[in-house]
């Protein structure tokens, strides 16, 4: 049994679906790759940028890292925080407190 809509088979109708879906997806990449990103535990974070859990907190407060509360555990998302931790490295540190470059 074949279904057709104005000439198109079934089969040839979601095979254009499944390519018009691709094409929006490539064009927003950005959504893609914060979707795929890793969480990571508040000690991970720490370990991995050298900080004690305080300045962790601190820093999350502050508003230079991002993080998710799921249930009761706050957790981190792996590539925002090492994109976070680049962004604070161009900091200049002058007289008087951070400054940024």
């Amino acid at each position: 049994m074949q279904i057709l809509l104005n000439g198109v088979n079934l089969n040839e109708l979601l095979e254009k679906i499944g390519q018009l879906i691709e094409n929006k997806l490539q064009k927003h990449p950005t959504a893609t790759q914060k979707s795929n990103s890793k969480f990571i535990t508040r000690k991970e974070v720490a370990r991995l940028i050298n900080v004690t859990l305080p300045t962790l907190n601190e820093w999350t407060k502050l508003g230079w890292l991002q993080s998710y509360k799921i249930g009761s555990r706050v957790l981190y998302k792996e590539a925002e925080v090492i994109s976070a931790i680049d962004k604070l490295a161009t900091f200049k540190y002058k007289k008087g407190g951070n400054h940024v470059a």
